[in-house]
């Protein structure tokens, strides 16, 4: 059994009472544990290592998300514009060529630098439906990425037909 000691204190308690050595001796143990007593480095030199790594990866990941986005827009206006065409080429009494017509003014409407050398191609299917398919190329800022889009909508030929 142990009895606590009355007026007299540890040699590192005194130390940190008297605000004697405890700084330097925070400071001497720091520098051990970073590594040894070797010639320190100024504040800002890891930062500036990370930061010559980084920025390159952040803006090439910045440059692929705004890539995504243009083939996307790309992507949405074909369907866009092949559902216009078989829209317009299924109505009553319009023919595959209105359709056709169409689709290319709803490109050139929408987004004509969006989605470069756009084809459209209106065919009529079996089962009077009309078929119109859109493909072409996003506009891209990677000079040597060239991404395609390609669409299809398909819809039935409206017709008349008399009750009875």
């Amino acid at each position: 059994m142990s009895l606590p000691m009355i007026g007299r204190t540890a040699p590192r308690e005194r130390a940190a009472v008297s605000g004697r050595g405890s700084a330097s001796g925070l400071e001497a143990g720091a520098s051990k544990a970073r590594g040894g007593l070797g010639p320190r480095r100024m504040r800002g030199e890891e930062g500036l290592a990370a930061f010559v790594v980084c920025i390159p990866a952040f803006f090439l990941a910045v440059l692929l998300a705004i890539q995504f986005a243009l083939w996307a827009h790309a992507s949405h206006l074909a369907r866009a514009a092949a559902e216009q065409g078989a829209s317009t080429a299924a109505a009553y009494g319009s023919t595959p060529a209105a359709g056709t017509a169409a689709a290319y003014q709803f490109i050139a409407t929408t987004g004509p630098s969006s989605l470069t050398t756009p084809h459209v191609t209106t065919t009529t299917g079996t089962g009077n439906t009309v078929q119109v398919t859109i493909s072409g190329r996003a506009q891209s800022l990677i000079p040597w990425l060239s991404l395609g889009v390609s669409s299809t909508s398909v819809e039935p030929v409206q017709q008349f037909r008399a009750s009875g």
